[in-house]
């Protein structure tokens, strides 16, 4: 199909109207051509951001971003030495696998090959990801309108307009691949071949578990076609049970426990409130607009349909972000569907003949950019500090970490994470940052298992047993022992076992140390 660029409709002119309808006609093309410079424009600086921030990223290995990507790179670790992913949740170490195994095991294999380089692998994974699902996206969108223009533009969207790629794309986090094989997936299923769509949803959902909205949307786009969506549904269906069959003997029965029991955290309407409240300031005017393009008739021969009811199951998913942990990765696929009709829809008003269609896009593109300002210009003057770290080394060097209170990083010397690499023992830290920075497994995750606690679906023995056989030869905390409870990540009874069981030593770098007590 030839290229055609975006452009604005022509008004119909007839009779004595020409003369005077040619000076309005001039001004509304000037406005729309501005309106997609600036888009352009705005598009291009952020993607600038998006490359400085991903820089940034890479080169401070042992710095961890947001909470979580310590635990990602823990279990890597376990597929690189060859040990078992998803352990007894009755035996140290005490980790929570929050995920189905795709991702750590493929991080896991670059270790082995390439060497442990830190967060680095996890994170070059994540950003060639989110390159694969772009370009899977942009080719989607071009064959459904048969415009590369319209291909580049949803692609533009999808990395820049709500800031949510910039946060998560290049993290050490699953949530990048799950997409890219599901943006593939989609790819696939617009070309036609559902089949062979089935099989990467499948893959995106051993990534990440959650990821069920783009087989369901294929599914249902197949109506009327009941033989195609019976064999669909069975080659999908009977090859994720297979792989959960398999995943739940090889972890001698806890994978269910790991990805399923453990993951159903509790509802929390504060998290809700606050993630809605985000959500609506970056997503509400592109939503209520790619909602208003569900207004156009689908077009006939097209495969339009999926990608709206892509876009209305990953609508319907956004109540999960209702519960503890909970964070704007929820609404990554949301994203993406927002950018494709979006895409879709600017395609569909540059082609109208109604007057004053073609200003409607640029400007609802142009203002879902320009929300996003702020945000930018923040995580601007972010990598501007962090490039003037890079190139001029502060003295003493330190790392960052996530701390438990506030989104201030907790700043650790390096000189104090080598320390803690070379003791000979096992580390006990509520800070899993430090322990993965410092080469160490993480022996006990205190904030999920603190969770399960509470929750009732798990019990304390273990940790208590280990502490009590003073298991650790280094126990290193955010807050001392005797300190208040509330805002720490331990528990009564946790707390009690380690003030009996160790002695404080001299703090350091913010952190409080303790060493075994004498029998």
């Amino acid at each position: 199909m030839r290229f055609a660029p975006l452009r604005a409709p022509t008004p119909a002119l007839d009779g004595d109207g020409d003369r005077a309808s040619q000076p309005a006609a001039h001004v509304q093309c000037t406005a729309i051509a501005g309106l997609w410079w600036l888009s352009g424009g705005l598009m291009a600086i952020y993607v600038i951001v998006f490359c400085l921030d991903a820089y940034t990223r890479l080169v401070r290995p042992l710095d961890e971003f947001t909470y979580g990507e310590s635990w990602l790179l823990d279990g890597a670790r376990r597929i690189a030495h060859g040990d078992m992913l998803y352990g007894a949740a009755d035996q140290l170490p005490l980790m929570h696998i929050a995920y189905t195994p795709v991702y750590y095991a493929l991080v896991g294999a670059l270790l082995k090959v390439f060497g442990d380089q830190g967060y680095t692998t996890g994170r070059a994974v994540s950003l060639a990801a989110t390159l694969v699902g772009s370009i899977a996206l942009g080719w989607s969108m071009r064959r459904l309108s048969g415009r590369w223009s319209i291909g580049l533009l949803t692609v533009g969207l999808f990395l820049t307009q709500n800031v949510t790629l910039l946060l998560w794309a290049s993290l050490q986090r699953v949530d990048a691949l799950a997409l890219a094989f599901t943006m593939v997936g989609l790819a696939l299923a617009t070309a036609g071949r559902v089949y062979v769509a089935a099989l990467l949803f499948l893959v995106a959902i051993l990534t990440k578990q959650t990821f069920v909205v783009a087989p369901l949307a294929v599914f249902v786009s197949l109506w009327p076609c009941r033989k195609k969506m019976l064999r669909f549904a069975l080659l999908f269906c009977g090859t994720c049970v297979l792989a959960v069959a398999l995943l739940q003997w090889q972890s001698n029965g806890w994978f269910v426990w790991h990805i399923v029991s453990a993951n159903a955290n509790q509802a929390d309407l504060d998290t809700f409130a606050i993630l809605l409240g985000s959500f609506l300031q970056f997503n509400g005017l592109s939503m209520l607009a790619a909602s208003a393009t569900l207004l156009f008739p689908a077009r006939c021969g097209r495969n339009e349909r999926l990608w709206r009811l892509y876009f209305l199951g990953s609508l319907a998913m956004l109540p999960t972000i209702a519960k503890i942990g909970a964070s704007s990765n929820y609404w990554l696929e949301l994203t993406a569907a927002t950018a494709a009709l979006l895409g879709l829809g600017a395609d569909r008003l540059s082609r109208s003949h109604l007057p004053s269609a073609g200003l409607v896009a640029p400007v609802v593109v142009a203002g879902s950019l320009m929300i996003a300002v702020p945000a930018y210009q923040a995580t601007m003057t972010e990598v501007a500090d962090t490039v003037h770290d890079v190139i001029q080394p502060p003295q003493p060097q330190f790392i960052s970490l996530v701390a438990d209170r506030g989104t201030a990083p907790y700043r650790v010397y390096s000189s104090f994470v080598a320390q803690v690499a070379e003791e000979p023992g096992e580390l006990l830290t509520d800070n899993p940052g430090l322990a993965v920075a410092a080469g160490k497994r993480i022996a006990f995750e205190f904030q999920i298992f603190q969770l399960l606690h509470v929750e009732g679906r798990w019990s304390e023995r273990p940790i208590l047993d280990a502490i009590a056989a003073r298991r650790f030869a280094l126990v290193a905390l955010m807050h001392p022992l005797d300190g208040p409870l509330n805002g720490t990540r331990l528990t009564p009874a946790v707390r009690d076992a380690l003030a009996e069981a160790y002695v404080p030593v001299e703090p350091q770098a913010g952190f409080w140390l303790y060493r075994p007590r004498n029998s």
